[in-house]
Order: C-alpha cells, then structure tokens, then sequence
C-alpha cells in the first residue's frame, strides 16, 4: 500500500484509540467512489472521509475540505461514472434527509507512486500522526450517537 493507504492507517489508528468508548461510532474501510461512496455514507450524521491526494510539490501536507469546495467538479452526465460530488447533489435531490448533516473531507498529499512498500515514507508517517491526533480531538468533542 505504502504512502497511498494512509487513510486506512489513519482509520486503523482510530479505530484501535477510540473503539471501546464509542459503542455508536463507525469505521469503514473502503475503496470505492461515486455513487457507491455516497450509499455508504447515507443516514449518517457526521461523516469524516480520510484519503491521500497526489501532489507533486506538498508531500506530506494535512488539508481538509468540505464537499461544497469541490463543486466545480459537479458534472450531470452518465449516471454509472460519476464523482463523489455529482453523487452527492444527485442523492440531496433525491432523498436529503439521509444526507450526513456534516461531511468532513481530510487529506494527505503524497508523491505519485509506482512503487509498493509496506510503510508509509517519513514526512506521510508524520502526517499522519498530526491527523490522528487532530482527529481524536474531533471524535472525542463530536455528540454521539452519530448514526
């Protein structure tokens, strides 16, 4: 996986941080987009989303967005390749009320990568201890039940 599956060690991270005290929250590993990202995320109420973004300038750099940020990517087109965002206003016009209230986008930028390894590089590691921290902040202030 190396520095591209820093979302799934960030999540790992968390989950084994925060399992027992949090009966009602939820971790998902998964490697889909789209539609089928968006179906995963329905009827939950706070909803954070961890990946790594190519960049070949920032390695290492922590970002966080929100779904509305991306709206220039919003495409109606052919309904079986669209992206989160078109999935998402497609989903809000249909059925809003099982829309997350709050959809917290964070990434990690890394070096385009042809090569697999088993650990994340240095600055990706380093990253992504920020991020955990940062996000078990915002698990342990964020009302529960979540779903």
């Amino acid at each position: 996986m190396g520095d591209d599956g820093v979302g799934i060690h960030v999540l790992r991270r968390l989950r084994e941080a925060t399992s027992s005290p949090h009966e009602d929250l939820e971790f998902k590993e998964l490697g889909i987009g789209g539609i089928k990202l968006v179906e995963e995320i329905l009827d939950y109420e706070n909803v954070f989303i961890i990946d790594a973004i190519e960049s070949a300038t920032t390695i290492g750099d922590l970002n966080e967005f929100s779904p509305e940020q991306f709206k220039s990517t919003y495409h109606e087109t052919a309904p079986h390749d669209v992206n989160f965002i078109t999935a998402l206003e497609f989903y809000r016009k249909l059925q809003p009320h099982r829309i997350p209230k709050t959809i917290r986008i964070f990434t990690i930028s890394i070096k385009n990568e042809f090569d697999f390894k088993e650990r994340l590089s240095p600055p990706i590691q380093q990253a992504a201890e920020r991020l955990i921290v940062l996000l078990s902040d915002e698990i342990s202030r964020t009302p529960h039940p979540n779903r």
